[in-house]
């Protein structure tokens, strides 16, 4: 039986070309790969990048061959920015691209449109011949360049605001100078009569984007057996000597986790992060504080003072509005299911999206459940968020016709659902 469960097929991923470092072979993988077997010397490999990807697309075939060719840079920005309002939290998906330069010169595009989706992207390396542009920062970049975004209503301005399992890239793509003209790179046409001033090489701020990406094999460290995963797995799995691996830089690092035993073996076990944190200057410590500032239709009782408050999320990626009902519905439930470090025969759900990111979910879950938000809400933008502990849990899920269900917290997760978040 597979360790982990299949998920529905990815419409929209960009395509990048690579090279097999064991036998050199030419393989393309989505961008959301981190785990792959390659199909010529079937060795398994994990994808660990410094920092954020830096990409290009190719200079069209047919430019001339003595063209001054230049990479300007572009931002993307794709996943779920919830933002936080007193009226509440509102999710929105983005998937954009902007023009990393603080002046758009001339007729350049301010976006890259469908050309990330339509068109194969390599990975920059030191190899890569051409002028590349140094790229303003990020922020910079998306408050100068990107387009108003739809109202919201009322309340346009959030207090704070939250990116949750987002991907950020950066990607080049090439244009090129003929005598007096300015040519787009990808079509061979011309962009403009005559090139701006700006854009003259010898005064354009160059730089070289390379960042290393290590390829680390798929073999435990500590047996040598063979690592499975999906392909976006963050997480990787020992069966052998029942371990997880992450990979950490130029090597895989062992993660802690446990889980609760099945009550059946057809049961499935999908994957949480449970964190304690401390929220300074919120006094967030027991679960009688989170039933205190939640006004939660609980009486309070004398134990829950002393008892520890866990914040859980899940450690995949879900569609907003989901997300956002199950970390509040497992901040109330406070699951304290009894553990065991052993992974059984069951299915298992992959972990998809990063500790970090489920630390970042802390907020929201305190937005979507403390009252009132016009006292509250402007003291939790200031806060700080410090994770004191952080595992990982497998819970066990009864696997159903449409969901899977948890019957200790009576607990249903949508199977339709998780199909449709394979591209968040």
């Amino acid at each position: 039986m597979p360790f982990f469960a299949t998920n529905a097929e990815k419409n929209i991923r960009l395509a990048i070309e690579h090279q097999c470092p064991q036998c050199g072979a030419p393989i393309t993988l989505g961008e959301e790969t981190l785990f792959f077997v390659c199909g010529f010397c079937r060795v398994r490999l994990c994808i660990s990048q410094k920092g954020f990807p830096r990409y290009y697309f190719s200079l069209s075939p047919d430019a001339p061959t003595d063209a001054r060719v230049i990479y300007l840079p572009y931002w993307r920005f794709k996943g779920v920015r919830y933002a936080c309002h007193f009226s509440g939290v509102i999710p929105r998906f983005m998937d954009i691209s902007v023009l990393a330069m603080e002046k758009a010169p001339g007729k350049i595009p301010f976006s890259l449109g469908f050309r990330s989706q339509a068109l194969p992207l390599k990975r920059v390396s030191n190899e890569t011949i051409g002028n590349f542009i140094r790229p303003i920062d990020f922020k910079t970049s998306l408050l100068g360049h990107a387009r108003p975004a739809r109202p919201l209503g009322k309340e346009k301005t959030p207090v704070f605001q939250e990116d949750i399992g987002e991907t950020i890239s950066l990607i080049y793509s090439p244009f090129y100078l003929q005598q007096t003209h300015l040519f787009d790179g990808i079509l061979n046409a011309r962009v403009q009569e005559t090139a701006p001033a700006d854009l003259d090489i010898n005064t354009l701020p160059l730089c070289r984007p390379a960042r290393e990406t290590q390829f680390i094999s798929g073999i435990c460290p500590d047996c040598g057996h063979d690592l499975e995963g999906q392909s976006d797995s963050l997480v990787l799995v020992c069966r052998n000597c029942q371990t997880l691996w992450q990979a950490r830089g130029n090597r895989l690092g062992k993660i802690r986790y446990g889980s609760a035993g099945p009550n059946h073996p057809e049961d499935v076990m999908i994957p949480f992060w449970k964190i304690k944190a401390d929220i300074a200057p919120i006094e967030m410590a027991s679960y009688a504080d989170l039933v205190r500032l939640g006004n939660l239709p609980k009486a309070l009782r004398a134990k829950w003072e002393n008892q520890t408050l866990y914040f859980w999320a899940p450690a995949f990626k879900l569609s907003p509005h989901f997300f956002l009902r199950l970390i509040t519905r497992l901040a109330i439930a406070q699951p304290d299911p009894v553990l065991e470090k052993k992974i059984r025969k069951n299915i298992h759900f992959p972990i998809t999206l990063a500790s970090g990111e489920a630390v970042q979910s802390i907020k929201l879950t305190l937005a979507s459940l403390i009252r009132p938000l016009e006292d509250h809400l402007p003291l939790l933008a200031r806060a700080s968020v410090v994770p004191g502990s952080l595992g990982l849990v497998f819970l066990p899920f009864e696997a159903r016709h449409h969901d899977y269900r948890n019957p200790d917290m009576d607990l249903t997760i949508d199977k339709n659902i998780l199909a449709l978040s394979g591209n968040l």
